[in-house]
């Protein structure tokens, strides 16, 4: 739950909802991911891909 507040007021929450909507996950899975999450599929690695693209993160780590 406290996941979905930090997302509907993080100010680029509109970069996440994007994101989610062009792979097909959702904004709090982005917003996991651009925060340090674990990617564990090769949809994860895309959404990564993305968000370094937006200049939400600087650096992928591998696997």
């Amino acid at each position: 739950m406290e996941s979905l507040w930090k997302v509907w007021f993080s100010r680029r929450r509109k970069v996440y909802v994007r994101i989610a909507r062009r792979y097909g996950s959702t904004p709090w899975r982005v917003y996991y991911l651009g925060h340090g999450g674990r990617c564990r599929s090769l949809k994860d690695m895309q959404i990564l891909e993305a968000l370094q693209r937006q200049g939400v993160i600087s650096h992928i780590y591998p696997w």
